[in-house]
């Protein structure tokens, strides 16, 4: 191809149509591997992807207590026992004001005989292990965009571990992290 070739207008419509349509699937989500390099906190990750950038992850669908809440740190390290240094894939559906890739981040479970080889299915929602060990609640303001099975897994998940008063729940009226960040503390 020539250097006059480039300029062409024809070449330049056709570059700036591919551009729109790469903006606009990015804008609707998608997926990509990486590996797990920080936990910043019950529900959010570091994910080195597979062309070596650095993305920062939000678990989609619930929301864990922060840094100086009660429970807070209890969830970050149950995070990191489950995905720290592990291989995950991010199903996306969009991005946050923060930059942050909002998904479901999804690990080879520790108890699968395979864990730690990379040919390992992920099959461990690390959101919905969160809500399941009673260290974060199932945020049901964001649910409409969830698929119906798992809106009911997850319900099922944070009722049994209220049930059962583990995690968060062993204290009978914690503060929802919504609530917490806005100053209330009851």
């Amino acid at each position: 191809m020539s250097t006059r070739s480039i300029f062409n207008p024809h070449w330049l419509c056709f570059a700036a149509f591919v551009a729109l349509i790469s903006s606009a699937a990015d804008a609707r989500g998608g997926r990509f591997n990486g590996e797990v390099r920080k936990v910043g906190d019950g529900d959010s990750l570091q994910v080195r992807d597979r062309s070596g950038n650095l993305r920062r992850v939000r678990l989609a669908f619930v929301d864990a207590p922060e840094h100086d809440q009660p429970s807070g740190s209890e969830a970050r390290q149950q995070l990191e026992r489950l995905a720290l240094g592990a291989a995950v894939t991010v199903e996306w559906r969009e991005r946050d004001q923060y930059g942050r890739y909002v998904g479901v981040a999804w690990v080879s479970s520790p108890d699968m005989p395979c864990a730690g080889r990379a040919d390992c299915p992920h099959n461990l929602d690390l959101g919905h292990a969160q809500v399941a060990a009673g260290l974060a609640w199932w945020y049901r303001a964001y649910t409409k965009h969830q698929d119906p099975q798992a809106q009911g897994q997850y319900e099922y998940s944070e009722h049994e571990a209220r049930r059962r008063r583990i995690g968060l729940w062993r204290d009978a009226s914690p503060i929802p992290p919504w609530v917490w960040r806005s100053g209330w503390r009851g």
